[in-house]
């Protein structure tokens, strides 16, 4: 076993000075449900826990009438959170520590098993598992300061940290089915999965109207009581 030459606090310190709003630590034998060749291990051995880091998204882009700005801030955040695990990870090397950085959206991996485009591992999977969230039945991440307006990364690390509790509470409002209603294309429903090429064609495809690309839909995202974080229990 490497030897913890950091504390978790010392990790998370180092987050927050470079940016990120939140960061928990999962250790990697959390991760024992996580498909196989996108566990940790499968894509870096060395890996004994994993940083994820967390910023919020502005709340005023899913009010807009337009979705340029909702794109525009999702894509500029995407970059961030690749920045801020890549910083995160030399900065770890600096100080002896293994560390390898997970991008926030892509590139991503073929899982041929279920024909789906998956992150080398579950961004959202590794914030519940270190504490940061539950996922919600619109398969977002909720968070309880930020709700689901967050964008997440995050770094593999070669020591054994400890890990953040994780929040076992329910997270979804008893009952509630907003993103399931309306999702434009039906590719939610009730077991916490989606259909991934449905919802990518219609939300990501290309521009209908003429213009230059941008992201179409974020309606199950908007809808959720979560959304913007006033529905959020403790």
């Amino acid at each position: 076993m490497a030897r913890t030459i950091l504390s978790a606090t010392e990790v998370k310190k180092m987050a927050f000075e470079l940016g990120a709003d939140l960061c928990g630590i999962a250790p990697v034998d959390r991760f024992k449900e996580a498909p196989k060749g996108f566990h940790p291990r499968d894509v870096w051995p060395e890996s004994q826990s994993v940083a994820v880091l967390a910023c919020r998204f502005l709340k005023s882009t899913i009010t807009a009438s337009s979705s340029i700005p909702y794109t525009d801030v999702r894509n500029a955040l995407t970059r961030k959170m690749d920045q801020l695990a890549i910083d995160l990870s030399y900065r770890l090397e600096d100080q002896s520590v293994a560390a390898l950085p997970i991008n926030s959206i892509g590139p991503t991996e073929w899982d041929v098993r279920t024909g789906r485009t998956r992150g080398i591992i579950s961004l959202k999977h590794a914030a519940e598992l270190a504490g940061l969230g539950r996922i919600g039945r619109n398969t977002l991440l909720v968070n309880r300061r930020f709700g689901n307006m967050i964008w997440l990364s995050a770094v593999l690390l070669g020591v054994e940290l400890e890990g953040d509790p994780i929040d076992e509470k329910e997270i979804c409002p008893t009952g509630c089915r907003a993103c399931i209603r309306i999702c434009p294309v039906g590719a939610l429903d009730s077991g916490l999965s989606m259909n991934q090429k449905a919802c990518w064609e219609h939300a990501f495809g290309s521009p209908s109207q003429g213009g230059e690309w941008r992201i179409k839909c974020f309606a199950c995202r908007s809808v959720c009581p979560h959304a913007l974080g006033h529905c959020v229990s403790d």
